[in-house]
């Protein structure tokens, strides 16, 4: 015998649905737009400070490093093919997003773990947070070096230094909105005899979920950042790696290539993740059922 779905279930699910295509479209409308703002205003910049187009590279010499065969002199090394560009710019790009998604979910995983453990035993959050703090206070630049010399000038280097970015403001974050859970909903949970780890899983959670989904956003171009950073010091294959060869071998074509790839691979990435958090707080958020407005 067929089920028949309520109507209003129906049209609860219909309303959601519109709201997330919405979202997507807000993304997308953002990242073009902001692609746009930011052409505009790379060119203009270039040409009120009139700099040498020997140095500088304008949106449109980007797009002739790596599509054109014959670009205009100076925009590409003569011995570089367009071909060869296009597999070294987003080889580049391929390998830092494997570094940065590595470190990002080993940030997140980590930071949430030390989150639940301050939660549940404050002792620990007494002693370490503060010295989280304290570290979180000293520049990467400057704590960078260090990790590398421990962990190596490899992918796990790498990955442990955009992992660092991401691990500090999930703390921070998932660390308050576990606190942030309904006094009133934690007595019920004490009242009928449940733990502090069923207090945990059923309203502390569920609670810190728009502040872990909220720090995840911010988090993502910083992991990618992050790995940058790492490739840049060790000579990485990554795009700090490339970025740190081209700009010794005077390739500056390449330089603004690779950091036009970085900076719309940051937007892009961040607002993939609105749209995650968005269908993510949909379901499961503290809203969730309700008729998106």
């Amino acid at each position: 015998m067929a089920v028949v779905e309520p109507l209003e279930s129906v049209a609860g699910g219909a309303a959601v649905s519109g709201a997330l295509a919405r979202k997507v479209g807000r993304a997308v409308l953002t990242i073009v737009v902001a692609l746009v703002v930011l052409a505009l205003l790379w060119q203009a910049l270039l040409s009120i400070f009139d700099v040498s187009s020997f140095v500088g590279k304008s949106p449109f010499n980007v797009f002739q490093y790596l599509f054109v065969n014959d670009p205009p002199r100076g925009v590409r090394p003569a011995s570089m093919s367009a071909a060869q560009a296009r597999a070294e710019s987003f080889g580049a790009l391929g390998a830092t997003l494997l570094n940065a998604l590595i470190g990002f979910v080993s940030g997140m995983v980590v930071a949430t773990a030390v989150a639940i453990a301050f939660v549940l035993w404050k002792p620990v959050e007494f002693a370490f947070m503060p010295i989280a703090m304290l570290l979180r206070s000293v520049p990467l630049v400057a704590m960078a070096p260090l990790l590398l010399l421990i962990f190596g000038q490899g992918k796990l280097g790498v990955a442990v230094i955009a992992a660092i970015v991401v691990l500090f403001p999930v703390l921070v974050n998932v660390v308050v909105g576990l606190n942030s859970a309904s006094p009133q909903s934690l007595d019920l949970i004490t009242v009928n005899g449940g733990s502090s780890v069923t207090a945990l899983v059923k309203v502390r959670i569920p609670a810190a979920l728009p502040e872990f989904l909220a720090s995840m956003r911010i988090s993502v171009p910083g992991a990618f950042v992050g790995a940058m950073l790492a490739e840049w010091l060790v000579g990485f294959s990554g795009m700090g790696g490339v970025l740190s060869g081209y700009r010794g071998a005077g390739n500056y074509g390449g330089v603004w290539t690779i950091v036009t790839l970085a900076v719309v691979a940051s937007i892009v990435l961040y607002e993939v993740a609105t749209i995650f958090e968005a269908w993510v707080l949909t379901h499961w958020g503290p809203n969730a059922g309700a008729t998106p407005g």
